[in-house]
């Protein structure tokens, strides 16, 4: 029995020390809160603004609320977030992970366990396997998107090894468990909801697939091939079946949204009249061919749109000699001359990683490396959008759904692994101790020569390659005197020399490691654990110190006071929380349409989120943002009542009921006389044709006696016969996120005009209790015809098909549980009968 128990010890103890370093790791790197601190993350800021109606409304009634009407004058809450919804059992697993900081340290920490367990069921020893996490998790892009708040995109790259793990269990004909870990790593990865990560995570699985099935193939084992097919299949359909409610949501908003097609003919600057985003749009942020050399060199671009230059540089010392004020620490620059509009930071690798890359490929003996390969190649191609126009454009008009996603320089998180994949399985090659010490020298020097050349060149002559220049430097070069320009172009040369010698001194080194494998005579397996923890160590210090440039203690702030500072209420936020209406809307005039600072304490006419609704954002594009400019201008007059007065040419603005603007927090606001109000009674319809005829008739539209509906909708109207009738009113008595309710009055039929978003699929209208139609009007708003007499009109959200999928999604996630535990049960139970007979 006790040999029973210290042969399991010693089996689980080297992955139980990975776990513990990985722990340590994390917890290190985020030792911050530990000190109650938080990140300040630009993301996470907004979506608590977004999500702060939803919050409130679910801890005072207790219920949840599939929309909100805090952003966007209405918009489903899908994407925002649903406290209170059906039950998930996948959040269960991922509890623990998220108690260690769901915006910090958790998906950093399971980035690294998901890639470990890829790497053991690769085969690799845990020594080797631990290379591999830390290389992933700690990847620059990793880090930064965390500084962004870019927190359901980390996570969903945290579990991407864990569906890779899936698929490469299969090689090892582990079919079964390759299907399991499929469909929990699938499940959690959507249940994260960054279908872009989703996207190219298939795209690669499917590499990795035809691959083992040629492997099968060529084999003559299509058995194995069916079986594993319908295995995924199976897993596939699991996956998606746990995540329903997200598939659902996605697949509406994909309609409904900027993603969707339009029905004008002439598109605007984010959209286009077929399905999908604008080109330009989708692939503003391109990664530049030569700048995908920041895999092993960081700064080789100038790192970040706002780096920072210390008091050695060029332009903080000509700052000093020309008189201009600086910090102590240093001065902020444009040091990112690249391809992109701006940047956060670099895409690095390690110049380790990039150097076992090459490594790798010469000497993995298996034709699997030609399919990492393949899907390295593909991704980095991917990732220069307008760069390699000619093949993206492929992918941007021909594959489906891809013109749904923007920043296609995110495609590199797929090389950021396969990468990875194949530099720890070259380590494991070369120190296998099963290859002639011949070939691995050759590889060893081959693969120094290349990247350890290429560094070395670019630390002595930088300058040769590049002038340093951008594009983009035309947007400000003029504002800024020739020396201020010269020294920071003299800068980003410097940046480049020294990275470049940083990264040959990481590579010399690692190098080293492998060279004098040859030369010791070291047991074998004693060789690769020490090797490994030299690589280990020396790679945890190289990704470390270009993380801590990105991520570090000065973008933590005190807990209470993030919180006060954030959403603090300003003077003018109360004087306009002492309007004790049910409903109206608020405009703030500084960048009203990228903020939910306002939408926390008030019903927002702006918001910040990438999938508003479609018709919204056209919306913006042809009214909003011109009746905006016309208040603005009006502040020139510097006279309260030509301010005042700007407000009646405001069609958009008074159509949303638009009450309250915020033109400076510490004032009062502009009231709005013109706003129309909750709802309100019409004298007359026109009949539009198409939607241009609607956008543009919205212009000159009297909205007291006109409203504008789409002739799709005539027969909403058969029959109505409007009676005039001067002392007919309808009101708001109710506000809820989800249930909007009114009480008219009126002697004849009348034709009501509600200022809240139409949404077909999920708003239901009731009369005195009983459903009755609504139909769309004025572009964006909701109509209805009331009968005459005194009447409580109801609205509820009520999106039957999304809480149908919810409640799939509940109980397939409890069967894949149940299925993880009987799996992990079925082994324990197999090991101990193993036991009994050994």
């Amino acid at each position: 029995m006790i040999n029973k128990e210290q042969s399991l010890l010693k089996t689980m103890l080297p992955h139980i020390v990975a776990i513990i370093v990985f722990l340590a790791i994390t917890m290190i790197y985020f030792s911050p809160v530990m000190d109650g601190k938080v990140l300040s993350q630009h993301d996470v800021t907004q979506f608590q603004g977004a999500f702060q109606e939803l919050n409130e409304y679910y801890e005072k009634e207790g219920q949840s609320s599939a929309w909100t009407g805090s952003m966007f004058s209405g918009m489903p809450a899908y994407q925002i977030g649903i406290k209170g919804g059906s039950p998930n059992f996948l959040d269960y697993i991922q509890m623990p992970f998220k108690a260690l900081g769901s915006n910090t340290a958790g998906p950093v920490f399971v980035g690294m366990l998901m890639a470990y367990l890829l790497f053991c069921i690769m085969g690799f020893k845990p020594s080797i396997s631990i290379i591999g996490a830390i290389a992933y998790s700690l990847s620059s892009y990793n880090i930064i998107i965390l500084e962004a708040g870019h927190v359901t995109k980390a996570w969903a790259l945290a579990y991407m090894p864990l569906i890779v793990a899936g698929i490469m269990a299969l090689f090892r004909k582990k079919i079964l468990l390759g299907g399991l870990l499929v469909a929990l790593g699938l499940a959690l990865q959507i249940k994260n909801n960054h279908l872009q990560m989703t996207y190219y995570t298939g795209i690669f699985c499917f590499i990795l697939f035809v691959a083992f099935a040629v492997q099968m193939i060529s084999e003559k084992d299509i058995k194995t091939l069916v079986k594993a097919c319908g295995v995924m299949i199976i897993a596939l359909v699991m996956a998606a079946a746990c995540n329903m409610g997200n598939i659902y949501s996605n697949l509406k908003m994909a309609e409904e949204s900027t993603r969707g097609k339009s029905e004008l003919t002439t598109p605007t600057s984010t959209e286009k009249q077929s399905s999908g985003l604008d080109k330009d749009y989708a692939f503003a942020w391109s990664y530049g061919k030569a700048e995908t050399l920041s895999l092993m060199i960081p700064n080789i671009y100038g790192g970040s749109s706002g780096g920072m230059l210390d008091h050695s540089s060029n332009l903080y010392n000509e700052m000093v000699k020309n008189g201009a004020q600086v910090d102590a620490k240093g001065v902020r620059a444009n040091t990112y001359w690249g391809e992109q509009p701006f940047t956060s930071g670099p895409v690095y690798f390690g110049a380790i990683i990039c150097f076992l890359f090459i490594l790798g490929m010469i000497v993995i003996r298996s034709k699997v490396k030609w399919a990492l390969f393949t899907g390295t190649i593909l991704f980095i191609f991917l990732s220069w959008g307008k760069n390699m126009e000619w093949f993206n454009d492929l992918f941007f008009y021909h594959f489906p759904l891809y013109n749904k996603f923007r920043a296609v320089s995110t495609a590199l998180v797929i090389p950021a692994l396969s990468v990875v994949m194949i530099a720890v399985w070259g380590i494991k090659e070369f120190l296998s101790g099963d290859i002639e010490i011949q070939k691995l020298k050759k590889a060893l020097y081959i693969s120094f020569g290349v990247v350890g050349g290429l560094c070395f060149f670019f630390w002595i002559a930088p300058g040769f390659f590049f002038n340093f220049t951008s594009g983009t430097d035309e947007t400000w070069r003029s504002q800024v005197p020739d020396w201020y320009y010269n020294a920071l172009l003299a800068d980003r040369k410097d940046l480049l020399s020294a990275d470049a010698f940083r990264s040959l001194i990481f590579v010399v080194l690692a190098g080293a490691v492998l060279y004098f494998s040859f030369r010791t005579k070291i047991e074998k397996q004693k060789l690769m654990m020490y090797s490994a923890a030299i690589i280990s160590v020396l790679l945890l210090i190289d990704l470390w110190g270009v993380d801590k440039r990105y991520l570090n203690a000065t973008n933590f702030v005190n807990k209470t006071t993030y919180t006060t500072q954030t959403f603090s209420q300003t003077p003018v936020d109360k004087i306009i929380l002492q309007d004790t209406h049910p409903s109206y809307r608020v405009l703030n005039l500084n960048n009203p349409f990228n903020e939910t600072n306002t939408s926390y304490y008030h019903k927002s006419i702006g918001g910040y989120h990438a999938a508003k609704l479609k018709r919204y954002q056209e919306l913006i594009d042809h009214q909003l943002e011109g009746d905006i400019r016309h208040v603005a201008a009006s502040f020139a007059s510097q006279n309260i009542d030509t301010i005042t007065a700007s407000f009646a040419a405001t069609t958009g603005l008074n159509l949303l009921n638009t009450k309250y603007i915020i033109y400076n927090p510490e004032q009062p606001p502009l009231i709005n006389p013109y706003a129309m109000g909750a709802a309100w009674f019409v004298s007359e319809y026109k009949l539009v044709n198409n939607a241009d005829e609607e956008i543009a008739a919205l212009k000159t539209l009297d909205t007291h006696q006109t409203a504008l509906v789409d002739k799709r909708f005539e027969a909403e109207l058969s029959g109505l016969n409007i009676v005039a009738d001067s002392m007919a009113t309808i009101e708001m008595t109710i506000y809820k996120p989800n249930i909007l309710t009114y009480k008219s009055k009126a002697v004849g039929e009348q034709l009501a005009i509600f200022s809240e978003m139409y949404f077909a699929d999920g708003w239901q209208a009731y009369l005195d209790g009983k459903e009755v139609p609504h139909f769309r009007a004025d572009w964006t708003l909701r109509a209805m015809r009331i009968p005459a007499g005194e009447h409580e009109i109801v609205f509820k959200f009520e999106p039957k098909d999304y809480y149908l999928s919810t409640t799939v999604a509940t109980a397939s996630s409890g069967l894949l549980v149940l299925l993880l535990f009987g799996m992990i049960g079925l082994g324990i139970f197999r090991r101990k009968k193993e036991d009994k007979i050994n």
